[in-house]
């Protein structure tokens, strides 16, 4: 299963999360998208990034990352299971997404989130752990991997799944 990491408004394509992934599991596709504000834009290039991937694809999605790819397993079938960090599903291109149908996926926010309100994950659906972080969820990086570990192994070690922290 390959990684896909996509990264925030704010931030680029490999930054800190993007950094730990790749030290943990190799290679990493991160799209580039930074300077582009619009999720249709953002998808477009994502979708021409993965278009010769083979797939299938863990995701890993962070602020802004983590809604397009709420976007992207919408219309890309290869979307095997979502890691989402603080996910900005608080936006108005947020209001019809669902936590009905999705891949396994588990969403990270943190309590101090001054950014993306928490409120948003929690009324979301999806699988949530609450961690005393803030937006950029720094001190929770160990935990953003032992989540992509689970879903990316899970098939070979059943007995891990725990989502405790």
């Amino acid at each position: 299963m390959q990684l896909v990491f996509l990264h925030g408004l704010e931030t680029g394509p490999h930054g800190s999360k993007y950094q730990a992934l790749k030290a943990m599991f190799g290679e990493v596709i991160s799209p580039d998208c930074e300077g582009v504000f619009d999720p249709e834009q953002r998808l477009t290039i994502i979708r021409d990034t993965l278009r010769d991937q083979p797939g299938p694809f863990l995701v890993v999605g962070s602020s802004a990352g983590g809604l397009m790819a709420l976007l992207l397993q919408q219309v890309e079938a290869r979307v095997a299971a979502l890691v989402l960090c603080a996910p900005a599903l608080h936006t108005e291109h947020a209001t019809h997404l669902s936590a009905d149908r999705l891949p396994p996926t588990v969403v990270i926010h943190g309590r101090r989130d001054d950014v993306v309100p928490i409120d948003s994950s929690r009324r979301f659906g999806a699988p949530l752990i609450e961690v005393d972080d803030d937006h950029r969820l720094n001190a929770s990086i160990p935990l953003m991997l032992e989540q992509v570990f689970r879903l990316k192994y899970q098939w070979l070690y059943p007995d891990v799944t725990s989502t405790e922290s």
